[in-house]
């Protein structure tokens, strides 16, 4: 109860108490009557005084506080006619106007840094003061995969990395924290950077491979016709055998370098039409002579439905052919008691990825039960020249991710840890 309202019923008690005595005394004392109505119109006069001048200010002061306990920004408070009350008045409505304008630039900004981050292409995740996500955005649910997860997960605070997928996708993260209510709130930063290392990558390598196979073919051309010149002046016999040993060395080299040039000469595709799974069968008669030299089993598992992508064939049999190679090296050094086998399965699938009017989408996905791939090695598979063979060049995987890149395909390299078996699983949009 309001302290005007305690001043009210006590008003009403003493009007009522001398009220009373008015008409005790108006039979008795005609004269004790009058002075007490003159005491009552003092009385009341009194209280209509105090009333003004002390319960208005203290229930104004009230009301101010009930405000800002209830934080309404939007009333203000009436002036009491109290000079000093006024004054405190003022100045609490002062204090009002600039907390709801400061309330409403917080939420604009709060509203617009929302809307920024929705929008934004950087992933976004919000934890608890647990470490537990709370929310992200639209970004962040589009990157985060288990693999990403246990990377920040590991990401101690305050500390930024550099993580590739096995899908040679490239992310930049950071663990950072901002300060609330003198808490530290700790969030996580994903930033693709896949696009720019790609044509960073692709840039430093093609200049180093221009530059290599100009000097290496125009030194190999001279040598080989001085080697023919030579052998024509030696006699048949060791000397002649030297020198067609060390001319086979030298177109070797120079076939070596042409294969790190073909690498940077991808043409972009020429796209047309096609049906999936009629693409991936008019490879079947070369793939399976590749895999009965090394007595491996191919299997293929098309679709009757039609599944139309837009490739470019040549391109698109060369990456098949390739991945297959890649998986028939995986199997070759297994156990003899051991059955090697690959299969090619086609297949629709539904994607949240922009389509060309006409397509279907589609997935492919090449099996083989080879060695497979460790997760230390999964994150460098897809960098140029990186190579586990012996002999290797690291150039197999890399004209693969151009080829499917320059498709607009997403696409996986990975071995499931629960049956073992390796999966290159592409993605058409």
């Amino acid at each position: 109860m309001k302290i005007q309202q305690y001043f009210i019923i006590l008003a009403f008690i003493i009007v009522g108490v001398f009220a009373a005595l008015m008409w005790l005394t108006f039979s008795i004392r005609p004269v004790i009557f009058y002075v007490t109505e003159g005491v009552l119109v003092v009385v009341i006069a009194y209280l209509i005084f105090f009333y003004r001048k002390v319960i208005r200010p203290i229930d104004a002061l009230t009301s101010g506080m009930e405000l800002l306990r209830d934080q309404d920004m939007s009333t203000t408070l009436s002036t009491t006619g109290q000079k000093e009350t006024d004054e405190i008045v003022k100045t609490f409505n002062a204090l009002i106007t600039r907390l709801r304008n400061e309330h409403l630039r917080l939420d604009e900004q709060n509203t617009f840094l929302n809307l920024l981050i929705d929008a934004s292409p950087m992933g976004v995740i919000l934890c608890d003061l647990s470490g537990n996500i709370k929310s992200m955005n639209p970004a962040a649910k589009q990157m985060l995969t288990p693999a990403l997860s246990e990377a920040l997960k590991s990401l101690p605070l305050g500390e930024d990395t550099t993580f590739r997928l096995s899908n040679s996708q490239i992310y930049h993260l950071s663990h950072l924290s901002f300060l609330d209510r003198g808490y530290q709130h700790p969030f996580f930063l994903i930033e693709s950077l896949t696009s720019e290392v790609m044509k960073a990558e692709k840039a430093a390598y093609e200049k180093v491979i221009r530059m290599i196979a100009h000097e290496v073919n125009n030194n190999v051309a001279g040598i080989v016709s001085t080697l023919d010149l030579i052998q024509t002046e030696v006699p048949d016999g060791t000397a002649q055998e030297a020198l067609e040993a060390s001319r086979e060395r030298t177109q070797k080299m120079a076939e070596f370098v042409t294969r790190f040039a073909n690498v940077v000469k991808v043409p972009e595709p020429q796209l047309t039409l096609c049906d999936l799974s009629e693409e991936v069968e008019a490879c079947h008669s070369f793939l399976e002579g590749l895999c009965q030299t090394h007595h491996i089993r191919l299997t293929l598992d098309l679709t009757d439905e039609a599944i139309p992508v837009h490739l470019d064939t040549t391109l698109f049999q060369q990456a098949l052919v390739n991945i297959v190679k890649n998986a028939i090296e995986s199997i070759i050094p297994a156990p003899s008691e051991r059955k090697g086998f690959i299969s090619i399965k086609v297949a629709k699938h539904s994607t949240s990825l922009p389509r060309r009017e006409g397509q279907g989408g589609g997935s492919l996905i090449i099996t083989d039960n080879g060695k497979g791939i460790s997760p230390e090695v999964a994150q460098h598979i897809f960098t140029p020249f990186y190579s586990t063979k012996p002999q290797g060049q690291g150039l197999g995987l890399l004209l693969i991710r151009d080829i499917l890149t320059k498709h607009g395909c997403t696409f996986t390299l990975l071995t499931n840890p629960d049956d073992g078996l390796t999966r290159f699983t592409i993605m058409f949009p």
